[in-house]
């Protein structure tokens, strides 16, 4: 008996978990791009987006696969191409995208476990998101980490000014920056926030809302592509939107007040400034796509043309703390 059970032991830990942290949990949010039903243990793929906007390929190592029947398993339990929520164990080398699974969450909420359930009062697998087909949800920015910690803290250099630009840029201080007094940054500028914008559709409008800001959006979806009597000229302007028939969204903003930096960090913008941003969905719904042009001849002598991306994330609840115009400015002490 005593021989059964070392046998039964050694066959059950047929090779060490020590490459992953036990103590440990990821959830990887993806696209199933393999089950590999196979003994002694199955696999997991998922192809995911990672926070720089990279495609990154994660393995997660399963139980065998007489195990997981055990668990409520077969090889049609997933279909390929369908979006899940792993859960998982990392490896102890952040390098390396291969964990041990835990379980994995289907769109319908449906949970596979991998070796062993939870206990009762353990809180729900996280369910994956719906893509977006109408382009609401919350969008987080893809940033280039070291570009926003370190990068873009002067007057774009490339930028076509006209004399009047020209004059402002020479006398450029970052002290300067309304920001640093806790006003909202204005459109477009708002555009380059590094925080997530909330799109919601109201009575068939579009409601930006932006984290970190007081800066509220209304995308008029139903109205003439004019500006209103009744628009005051203001910092965000007067924005109209259209779906055309390949489902990209363009949104034309007029109507805007005389603002300093308005455009960009150390470049002011004229009532005369015209914004056009052009929104699509990729990746499925999971991604957002946006490039926009900036036309404003008091301060550029030709249009100027940005971009970025945007993925979707689960619900996520805003703060509310106030910008603290002490704190904002307690940096400069230092400098």
């Amino acid at each position: 008996m005593l021989f059964v059970l070392l046998a039964s032991d050694v066959a059950n830990a047929h090779h060490s978990r020590a490459a992953f942290n036990l103590d440990s949990n990821i959830e990887i949010e993806g696209t199933l791009v393999e089950l590999a039903w196979r003994n002694p243990h199955a696999f997991v793929v998922v192809e995911s987006i990672d926070e720089d906007g990279n495609t990154m390929e994660w393995t997660f190592e399963g139980h065998s696969i007489a195990g997981l029947m055990r668990n409520g398993w077969s090889p049609n339990s997933f279909e390929i191409g369908e979006r899940v929520v792993v859960d998982a164990r990392p490896n102890r080398d952040p390098q390396r995208t291969f964990g041990l699974l835990n379980h994995v969450t289907r769109a319908n909420g449906e949970t596979l476990y991998a070796f062993s359930r939870p206990p009762e009062d353990a809180p729900p697998p996280r369910r994956p998101i719906a893509p977006s087909t109408d382009f609401s949800g919350t969008w987080r920015p893809i940033l280039i980490l070291r570009q926003t910690l370190v990068g873009g803290f002067e007057p774009p250099a490339d930028w076509p000014y006209t004399e009047k630009g020209l004059a402002e840029v020479a006398i450029f201080d970052i002290n300067d920056d309304p920001g640093l007094d806790c006003e909202s940054y204005p459109m477009p500028r708002i555009m380059r926030f590094p925080y997530n914008q909330l799109w919601e559709v109201v009575d068939g409008n579009l409601i930006i809302t932006h984290e970190q800001a007081t800066t509220v959006r209304t995308v008029n979806m139903n109205a003439e592509d004019v500006v209103p009597a009744s628009h005051v000229p203001d910092q965000n302007g007067y924005s109209t939107g259209r779906i055309d028939a390949q489902g990209s969204l363009t949104i034309t903003t007029r109507g805007f007040a005389d603002t300093k930096w308005g455009s960009e960090r150390g470049v002011s913008s004229s009532d005369q400034k015209v914004v056009v941003e052009t929104y699509r969905l990729t990746d499925g719904g999971y991604g957002l796509e946006l490039t926009y042009t900036i036309t404003d001849p008091q301060y550029l002598t030709e249009s100027v043309q940005l971009g970025r991306n945007f993925r979707l994330v689960p619900d996520y609840e805003f703060t509310d703390e106030p910008c603290d115009p002490v704190a904002a400015r307690r940096h400069l002490q230092f400098d």
